[in-house]
């Protein structure tokens, strides 16, 4: 029988409070429910009633301030994706709260190219996963995503051209291991021709590249992740403050 996954609590509530929003139930400048009311009218717990306004701050509707509350900024989803992260908590939130459709899955070896650019041995195997990352809410493009596992389970490999159950298993395999901090790099470019219609944008369009390297607590590597986003589709926000 076929593996499913029943949508998230908190994925249901945001997704209902979106539409709320775009249908201006709740119109620019409105205070959103509280955590508190929430969990009163939906008969939820705390963590699910944070996690739903968090999904919904994600799609770029809301500003969340502690001890301000969800404000309203806008009725219409926005173009850009501001991704709200300082933490790995955050990240791999963005990565649950987002639609990854896969294209390709397979056993591979580190080019020597790549052994030079992540500075690890040529001989380690991985399983890469390819394909387009959507919007969960209209499942817009947001970016395309090549995921190199190198920590994985070895039951999976005669299994590996079923792409939903590696995807399944690196889900499960994320959950399991604890990671210990995820080392970035941002850089500009242009998106190959061969993405720009799965990406919806024009040949030559410029796009921001971002390598994570995700490196578990006993300093193992454990995955290399490289997004490439439209520059049209992507914002990155941070604070900085005086020490």
């Amino acid at each position: 029988m076929a593996k499913t996954i029943k949508q998230a609590k908190y994925k249901e509530l945001g997704e209902k409070i979106i539409d709320a929003i775009l249908q201006q139930q709740y119109l620019v400048g409105d205070l959103l429910p509280t955590e508190k009311e929430l969990c009163q009218t939906h008969n939820i717990s705390r963590y699910t009633a944070r996690e739903a306004l968090r999904y919904v701050q994600t799609a770029g509707l809301v500003d969340r301030r502690q001890g301000s509350g969800s404000r309203v900024l806008r009725n219409k989803l926005p173009n850009k994706i501001n991704q709200f992260i300082h933490s790995v908590q955050d990240l791999l939130n963005f990565g649950e709260q987002t639609r990854f459709e896969i294209e390709s899955c397979e056993l591979q070896n580190i080019t020597a190219e790549q052994a030079e650019t992540y500075a690890i041995a040529a001989t380690i195997p991985f399983i890469k996963l390819a394909g387009v990352r959507l919007e969960s809410h209209n499942k817009k493009p947001i970016c395309y995503s090549v995921i190199n596992q190198f920590k994985f389970d070895q039951s999976i490999l005669p299994d590996i051209s079923n792409k939903k159950k590696v995807l399944y298993a690196f889900v499960d395999a994320m959950k399991q291991v604890p990671i210990g901090r995820v080392e970035q790099s941002f850089s500009a470019t242009i998106i190959p021709n061969d993405l720009c219609d799965k990406l919806g944008v024009p040949m030559y369009s410029a796009a921001m590249l971002i390598i994570r390297r995700y490196i578990g607590k006993d300093n193992t590597l454990l995955l290399i992740a490289e997004n490439i986003y439209p520059a049209s589709r992507y914002t990155y926000s941070n604070v900085l403050e005086q020490s």
